[in-house]
């Protein structure tokens, strides 16, 4: 068997079996990452945020913002307490967890991405059952 051959049946296999682990690999549990904030260097917080829509980050692992607390988006009504103007606060949807992971650990987050965002502030970010829609 000529080496092209060898390299069009390896290719062959491997995307038999990427096929048949997602086919077995159920997404069907949404989860939302809160995100808390409290950002010193604006600046760099912007170009960390804008890197996201640039590269498409969220997009290809099936991330939708849900909710977006800061006063660079608008002013708050705030209803209680009060809204300093360094706290952010955002919520995505991801259609499970392992989108989420496979999103914070892919090769685009932490090497293009994340790295803009080291030194903006302080960050604190969970995932959670997402809650049914009433």
């Amino acid at each position: 068997m000529t080496p092209i051959k060898k390299m069009a049946l390896a290719l062959g296999v491997l995307l038999s079996a990427s096929s048949a682990l997602a086919a077995d690999d159920t997404c069907d549990k949404p989860v939302d990452m809160i995100i808390l904030s409290i950002v010193h260097d604006v600046e760099r917080y912007q170009a960390y945020r804008a890197s996201l829509v640039e590269l498409g980050t969220l997009d290809r692992f099936g991330g939708k913002v849900l909710a977006v607390g800061t006063r660079l988006e608008a002013e708050p009504d705030v209803l209680e307490g009060d809204w300093p103007a360094d706290r952010h606060s955002f919520v995505i949807r991801w259609p499970c967890a392992a989108a989420a992971h496979a999103f914070w650990q892919s090769e685009t987050y932490q090497t293009q991405n994340l790295p803009l965002r080291v030194g903006a502030g302080t960050f604190n970010v969970a995932l959670f059952p997402a809650v049914p829609e009433y």
